[in-house]
């Protein structure tokens, strides 16, 4: 069956670039022959003279040129969807069949808005239609006719499939109002009888139903109103639409047809009516329900286990609940593939709550999205015993393609054969021929279990089109213009392998076991002896471990195949489908990292290492490429926790989870062992990222820097702000210190220096940690004006905590204050002030100076050796953050008094936890006004080298005091652009910025010596130039 695969692609060397050549020239010449056939008498229009003109040749010359440079840029920085090495997004090179069907039409450019613009490739289009649908399991009978189509993607097929299920939902209430409205029609319509949904057995009168009832009727009794109109009451279905026309939620809007449905039969206001979807939901939901006026508020998410599949017991809960609220659902919709987890929801079961639902009075859609799973649905269906549905009479090829050979074929688990089994009785079904059928973008798909469903969207008249073979497919749906040639790639992909089990589901079931393999060695890469973890997102247990070391790893394709425990272990390895994702995690000193970003961010540069999104690279130089995706707790609940538990992560912050993923769209990948090889590349490049994750999370002596507050001269009490870092665990802490200076060396006196005030006075404790410092022992210190040449040594004693508050993640609050919160601590003297940081990124705003204020109430001697918590009530912290130039001018304008509330700290002086800034049961001591003497010293520091990797470079954060001063310049020194650092604003309008630079800018690159690296604007420029 290998072999057969094989055919259908064009290799991951090119191997069959000959027979794709030869295939190509086929297509010029029957497109030229096609041409030449119709009216071959007109003659020429461009003749041999034309041809040979300089002009002529000099286009050409051109054109070729032209060609040439696009086709190097392109195979530079385009993604090598066709490599064994590629195992990131859902992609992979397009089939032969699909690229020629694709080439061959775009040579005629057919538009399938309208059949008079495209009457083969509309005929077509109809027929990939029905062959979708009768993959899924729907019937394509005259008399239950299922109906298909294409449309440019996933998202708009999404889109549609909500369309529909709201003009569904509303129709019943549009037909009674129009028989109110229309006298004709009421008068006419007045026997109709229809069945309830609790009752489908027993018609009654339409008339006779409330708005519940109207708004649940089944969808096959909605569907079947027009018919009835007519064959009960005599109706005709062009007059029945003429009167209803303008009641149609089309026409009137959801709302609108809500209230007048109201005023008009003096019912209670009705409730909006909701979508429940699984949590895994695509984004392109939300989309849907802004742009069809349901509003992504009642889109309503389902939690998921831990396999990433929508719980059923909540999803009873949830419909209960708005049974017993009266609140009426469109749709409730199963992922069949999730696209980050490969994971199916339980469709059969959602099935089964729909029957339930409807016995007791409750109707809706149940939509399945399988844009990803769709056609893992040919791995259950038998290939034909005849040519399958469609009008254009194309011999298949035997469907026998020979025995099985060293890559296998996976068949489904249980539980997801029996989903896709389940899919026949699905309302509706987006699928994707250009996922997981192989074929060029933009081809999407849509498809209907009853195919007047379709009528629900159309602008013009049902009855004009039903049942046609020529109708104009653009009338239904989104979209207006739309190739041709999308219908045909789909089409000639169908026709030549098969949508079976010995063709495209072999395809599939080939990458499946890829997938498999890949799994074991993402369950394998790590143990207790390597730096670094790989946890897989699908639980692995003792026993399947034990398997894959003895009998899956290191063994080739036909080893495993014979062995009957590897082969079983090795099908219950991964997602239900052809997708891993896993989490990295690190060990120092043997011990597993715990803070959930430390691990998202060794992640993260795992991910920018084996990709092209964080910059242009020539991808030869890419060894292997992942995707990536996060675990929103929101979303994923205990699924994400259950992860970040077994990663060996702390689950009490909520923070989110980094996760890689591998997608198996390759049948090549694990032929001769290249998974070996993927593994390889992975761990040898995991390893080399390790090492500034293990440094700057081992706990060292090192040089650490404050602000100081006061004057550092014998006898004197001095306050010490920390400069801390979130990304180094020797320096993630916010802390506050109150000290004696008990000597300053002979000769050390520290003189001002006029042209360095834009630089706070400067302490260095050298050689120790932040639990020595705290401890209380004298220190030794260097305080520092402005540069190394203006230093003194000074012994400080007497070390006192006002504040020591972790900054690591697992303390930190997941959302900014709504207000600016400080630390206010001193003297009634010197009240000094540091901005209370509770999330990052951030910015430390110290007070050099001390602050003015006027308060109702004084502040004891003791409240400020304490340290309290000032409020400013009308500075919105959560509006201005993430902080930056304008935020500061708007918050910082010295002399300015602003209007505080001043609390009682809550908390320990030592509390590591999050939550420090939640004010509703502190004590408020006073209220009045504060106001800065002197710009704030504004340091970024605190952010810089979060990744310690940019662009493939390694990137650590100042450390040493001589380091710090190298990157914060004399204010006179800055270019009159750069926004001013330190100390007293020199310029009006200039903010001053103790900033060391943490992103990849062109003056971070000069700092430390990096020459200038290609941007994506300057590929953006090579390309316009051409």
């Amino acid at each position: 069956m290998h072999n057969a695969v094989a055919s259908w692609f064009l290799g991951p060397q090119g191997e069959s670039k000959e027979r794709l050549k030869d295939l190509f020239e086929k297509i010029v010449e029957s497109t030229a022959a096609g041409r030449l056939a119709y009216h071959e008498e007109d003659g020429a229009f461009v003749s041999t003279d034309m041809m040979q003109s300089q002009q002529f040749s000099k286009e050409s010359q051109r054109l070729e040129h032209l060609l040439k440079n696009f086709t190097d840029l392109l195979n530079k920085y385009s993604v090598p969807f066709f490599s064994q090495r590629y195992a990131g997004h859902m992609c992979f090179e397009t089939s032969l069949p699909a690229i020629l069907g694709y080439l061959s039409t775009i040579m005629t450019n057919p538009n399938n808005v309208a059949f008079e613009a495209s009457p083969f490739t509309t005929i077509v289009e109809i027929t990939v239609g029905q062959q979708l649908c009768e993959m899924l399991g729907y019937s394509c009978k005259r008399d239950e006719s299922a109906w298909g189509h294409i449309t440019c993607d996933g998202s708009v097929a999404n889109t549609e499939s909500m369309w529909v299920a709201r003009n569904l939902k509303f129709y019943p209430l549009s037909l009674r109002l129009a028989m109110e409205k229309d006298k004709l029609l009421g008068s006419a319509a007045a026997g109709l009888k229809v069945p309830t949904c609790e009752n489908p057995e027993k018609p009654v009168l339409f008339t006779s139903l409330n708005a519940w009832q109207l708004l649940n009727l089944r969808t096959n009794v909605i569907l079947d109103l027009s018919t009835l109109l007519n064959t009960q009451c005599g109706i005709s279905p062009e007059y029945s639409e003429q009167a209803m026309k303008k009641y149609l939620v089309q026409e009137m809007g959801k709302d609108a047809l809500m209230a007048e449905f109201t005023a008009t039969f003096k019912t209670e206001t009705l409730k909006q009516p909701q979508y429940l979807i699984s949590a895994t939901r695509h984004y392109s939901w939300p989309k849907a329900a802004a742009l069809t006026g349901i509003g992504a508020m009642n889109l309503v998410s389902i939690p998921v286990d831990v396999h990433a599949r929508l719980k059923i017991d909540v999803l009873r809960k949830q419909l209960q609940q708005r049974f017993d609220d009266n609140v009426p659902v469109y749709a409730v919709v199963a992922v069949i593939g999730t696209t980050e987890e490969g994971a199916v929801d339980p469709l059969d079961e959602v099935l089964k709550l729909k029957d339930e639902f409807q016995a007791k009075g409750m109707s809706f859609v149940v939509h399945a999205d399988a844009a990803w799973g769709g056609y893992f649905a040919s791995m259950i269906r038998e290939p034909p015993q005849k040519p399958p549905v469609g009008h254009l009479p194309v011999e298949l090829p035997d469907p026998h393609r020979g025995p099985i050979d060293p890559v296998p074929e996976f068949s489904m688990r249980k539980h997801t054969e029996s989903q896709f089994r389940a899919l026949a009785h699905t309302d509706s079904i987006t699928i994707d021929p250009h996922k997981s059928g192989y074929i060029p973008y933009p081809a999407g798909g849509l498809c209907y279990k009853d195919g007047r469903m379709r009528q629900l969207v159309t602008w013009s008249a049902p009855y004009l089109s039903m049942g046609s073979e020529t109708e104009s497919i653009g009338v239904f749906g989104v979209e207006g213009s739309k190739p041709g040639a999308a219908a045909a790639a789909v089409f000639l992909h169908h026709q030549m392998v098969g949508l079976h089990k010995r063709g495209h589901g072999a395809l599939l079931g080939e990458v499946m076991w890829t997938s498999s393999r890949m799994s074991a060695h993402w369950a394998t890469l790590s143990d207790e002896s390597t730096e670094f973890t790989v946890i897989p997102f699908n639980e692995v247990d003792a026993n399947q471990m034990r398997i894959i070391r003895d009998k899956i790893v290191g063994k080739d394709n036909a080893t495993v195949l014979k062995d009957e425990e590897a082969c079983k272990a090795l099908r219950e390895l991964g997602s239900d489908l052809n997708i891993n994702a896993f989490g990295c995690n690190f060990r120092v000193g043997g011990i597993t990292n715990s803070d959930v970003e430390e691990a998202n961010i060794l992640g993260s540069c795992i991910y920018k290492a084996l990709s092209i999104a964080d910059e242009p690279r020539d991808v030869k130089e890419v060894p292997m490429f992942l995707s990536s995706s996060t675990f929103k707790m929101d979303e994923y609940g205990e699924c994400a926790e259950g992860l970040k538990k077994r990663m060996g992560l702390e689950t009490a912050s909520g923070h989110d989870v980094f996760v890689l993923r591998n997608v198996a769209m390759s049948p090549f990948q694990s032929s001769g062992g290249f998974v070996e090889e993927i593994a390889r590349i992975f761990r040898v490049e995991v390893e080399k990222l390790l090492p500034p994750f293990i440094k700057r999370n081992t706990i060292k002596a090192l040089q650490h820097n404050f602000v100081v507050q006061g004057t550092a001269e014998t006898g004197k009490t001095i306050h010490l702000v920390y400069l801390p870092n979130f990304y180094d665990a020797n320096c993630r802490y916010q802390l506050i210190l109150s000290v004696d200076v008990l000597e300053v060396k002979p000769g050390a006196q520290i003189p001002p220096d006029e042209r360095m005030t834009g630089i706070p006075t400067m302490c260095s404790i050298e050689d120790t940690t932040i639990k020595d410092i705290v401890s209380g022992q004298k220190l030794r210190a260097v305080v520092t004006k402005s540069s190394t040449s203006h230093r003194g040594d000074v012994i400080l004693g007497n070390v006192r905590v006002v504040k020591n508050r972790s900054l690591s993640s697992a303390h930190r609050d997941l959302a900014y204050p709504e207000y600016i919160h400080s630390y206010l601590y001193g003297t009634p003297e010197e009240p000094y002030m540091d901005h209370a940081i509770v999330r990052a990124p951030n910015w430390q705003l110290t007070a050099t100076k001390p602050v003015e204020l006027d308060l109702e109430k004084p502040l004891t001697v003791e409240q400020l050796k304490e340290g309290v918590i000032v409020k400013f009530v009308t500075v919105p912290e959560r509006a201005y953050q993430p902080l930056g130039e304008a935020a500061f001018r708007k918050m910082f304008r010295v002399g300015e008094f602003w209007d505080v509330e001043v609390y009682k700290d809550p908390n320990p002086a030592t509390a590591h936890r999050s939550g420090l800034l939640d004010m509703s049961k502190a004590v408020l001591i006073t209220k009045g006004k504060l106001a800065s003497t002197q710009w704030p010293w504004v340091w970024e520091g605190l952010n810089a080298a979060r990744e310690p990797w940019v662009k493939g470079k390694l990137i650590e954060r100042p450390r040493t005091l001589t380091e710090l001063l190298h990157v914060l310049p004399p204010v006179n020194e800055l270019p009159e652009s750069t926004a001013r650092r330190g100390g007293a604003m020199p310029v009006a309008g200039k903010m001053p910025m103790g900033r060391i630079e943490h992103t990849t800018t062109n003056s971070h690159s000069q700092l430390f010596g990096r020459s200038r690296q290609e941007t994506w604007a300057d590929v953006i420029s090579r390309v316009a130039s051409m």
